[in-house]
C-alpha cells in the first residue's frame, strides 16, 4: 500500500513492501512529501528511509539519462581541435584542462560521471596514451 501526495509521487507506508517504483521527482514535492510523513506518522523513520531509496534511485536515474544524451562524436570531435591535440608535443595534457576547454565551447560538464565519460572519449582518440590518472599523450 501506498499514500498518494503532491506531485504524483507515492510514499510507501510503513512495513510495506513495494518495488522500487520510477517517478517524476520535483524539489518542492520531495519537502512536501517529508512533511507529510514526519506530521502523519508517529515515527515515521521506515516510511522515510523507503522514500528516500525511492527519491535516490528516480535521481540516479535521472542521471544516467542526461549523460547518455550526451552526443559523443560531439564531444570528440571538440576535443580534437584543442591545440594540444592538433599539434602534440613531449608534454602531456591533464583532464581537468580539457574538461575546462569543453566548458569554454558550452559541453555541460556539470553531470555526474562526466569526467568519465570524456576519460573515455580522450582514450577513443587515435595516437593517445594514458600517461597517469588524468594525465595522456598523443604520440605523432
Amino acid at each position: 500500500m501506498s499514500v498518494s501526495v503532491s506531485e504524483g509521487a507515492e510514499v510507501p507506508e510503513p512495513n510495506s513492501n513495494t518495488k522500487q517504483k520510477n517517478f517524476s521527482v520535483a524539489p518542492d514535492g520531495i519537502i512536501e512529501n517529508i512533511r507529510m510523513l514526519l506530521d502523519k506518522y508517529e515515527n515515521p523513520s521506515e516510511s522515510l528511509a523507503a522514500y528516500l531509496s525511492e527519491v535516490e534511485a528516480s535521481l540516479e536515474e535521472e542521471n544516467k539519462r542526461k549523460l547518455s544524451e550526451v552526443d559523443r562524436q560531439e564531444v570528440k570531435c571538440i576535443i580534437e581541435r584543442h591545440p594540444f591535440f592538433k599539434n602534440p608535443n613531449n608534454y602531456y595534457i591533464r583532464l581537468i584542462t580539457v574538461m575546462k576547454y569543453l566548458k569554454k565551447k558550452g559541453i555541460d560538464i556539470s553531470l555526474p560521471d562526466m569526467d568519465i565519460l570524456v576519460d573515455e572519449i580522450i582514450l577513443s582518440i587515435d595516437g593517445v596514451k594514458k600517461r597517469g590518472y588524468g594525465q595522456y599523450s598523443r604520440v605523432k
